[in-house]
């Protein structure tokens, strides 16, 4: 009956324990105040809230079916999340989210940038 007991106990805490969020939205940011023609990317809500960030370089790795991507951060309220693993997660499913937008849209283009 004590096992039971515990076991109860332990799976009414675990029910307790909040979910933690990296962001609610994010949204696109047009050239934040800088002379570039980077997009960043603004997130709100969660723990990553009031991040701003931009992708560097991303890289379509067709061996491994994976995205490599590098990013810079702009603007942090709290500690800085680069290289943080969730923050990491955050990004890349982001990226991937734009990603399959834009490929659903057919609105891309592959290669350098043309000025």
């Amino acid at each position: 009956m004590l096992e039971y007991s515990l076991l109860l106990n332990t799976l009414k805490m675990a029910k307790i324990k909040p979910k933690e969020i990296p962001f609610r939205k994010w949204s696109f940011v047009d050239q934040y105040g800088r002379e570039d023609d980077h997009w960043y990317i603004r997130l709100e809500g969660g723990t990553f809230h009031g991040v701003v960030y931009k992708y560097e370089s991303i890289k379509l790795n067709a061996e491994t079916e994976s995205i490599n991507f590098d990013y810079e951060i702009v603007e942090y309220p709290m500690d800085d999340p680069h290289g943080d693993t969730k923050f990491n997660a955050a990004a890349g499913d982001i990226l991937k989210s734009i990603l399959d937008d834009a490929m659903e849209k057919q609105d891309y283009i592959l290669g350098p940038k043309n000025k």
